[in-house]
């Protein structure tokens, strides 16, 4: 029993990030249109119990499977907003769906090819990574055909028309080359595995980095605040008024210092505060530095 949890425990972490993943993936990207929203999540589930039924021992294929439809539902909206707008929701939607009925509908039929692949002990990711440029390649053009047709000059049906047969198109494609898209993301499911594997084994250098960056960024947010309290004058400038600073805001300051981002929408005013700001950001650089070379030596190491 033991051994058997064992085995499930790699699986925990990436599948909960996945579902936070699509839910806020789907959420925004749906917007106001609630049912693009749904569609996503109830088809995500839908396709990935079909995959878990059809390919056993897939479980980070089905994983990247879901990471894929994230990045799909992006840009499928975002050319929703480009060239689409205003449409039918419910052309919307099922223009989403169409490729990935597609491809699940190909899983099905090819299953048997594409879960020898998925048990197979020595998969050799190099010499079949290529392939997903050749299906890819058609779709790509699909989409620049879309930059170049005068969709803005069209009618909402007429546009709604186009887009499915746009969406129909790239679901024809995904179809046919519905082994090519599995093994691909087959392939991306190891390199996933791979990755998470490692940043497991970086919890406790990154857990330290986050330690000394936090006890650095709350070391001198009070220090910004006690400056500004004992000084005579205001130390600080908010969008260029000059006043006191809030402990709040001075964790804000502390924070933008630190990373050395700098928006300018808090500036520091007096020559003792600027030095203070100085020291941190030089104490900043220096924690990146040992930082990264506590993620290299952990890496080396395992």
């Amino acid at each position: 029993m033991n051994a058997q949890d064992e085995s499930h425990r790699p699986w925990i972490g990436p599948a909960i990030a996945t579902v936070i993943l699509l839910v806020l993936v789907a959420t925004s990207a749906g917007g106001a249109n609630w049912q693009l929203t749904a569609g996503v999540l109830l088809t995500v589930a839908v396709v990935v119990a079909l995959l878990h039924r059809l390919l056993p021992g897939s479980r980070f294929f089905s994983i990247t499977f879901a990471n894929a439809i994230s990045v799909y539902a992006c840009v499928y909206v975002s050319f929703l907003e480009a060239r689409f707008e205003p449409t039918s929701r419910l052309v919307e939607v099922v223009a989403f769906l169409l490729p990935i009925l597609g491809f699940a509908l190909a899983v099905y039929l090819k299953r048997r090819g594409i879960r020898s692949v998925i048990l197979s002990e020595h998969p050799r990711i190099e010499t079949r990574f290529g392939r997903v440029f050749l299906w890819l390649l058609p779709v790509a053009g699909i989409g620049v055909l879309n930059f170049l047709v005068p969709l803005e000059s069209w009618d909402a049906p007429l546009r709604g028309a186009w887009l499915l047969g746009a969406m129909s198109a790239i679901a024809l494609i995904i179809f046919l080359a519905g082994h090519s898209v599995a093994v691909f993301l087959v392939d991306t499911g190891l390199l996933f595995e791979d990755f998470y594997e490692t940043a497991t084994r970086l919890i406790k250098p990154a857990f330290a980095f986050l330690t000394f960056y936090s006890l650095i960024t709350v070391i001198f947010a009070a220090l910004y605040r006690l400056i500004d309290r004992l000084d005579g004058v205001d130390t600080f400038a908010f969008s260029g008024a000059a006043r006191d600073i809030g402990f709040a805001e001075s964790l804000y300051f502390s924070i933008v210092t630190l990373s050395t981002v700098g928006y300018g929408d808090v500036v520091p005013l007096t020559y003792a505060v600027r030095a203070v700001v100085a020291v941190q950001i030089v104490l900043g650089i220096i924690l990146l530095l040992f930082g990264f070379q506590a993620v290299l030596r952990a890496t080396r190491d395992t």
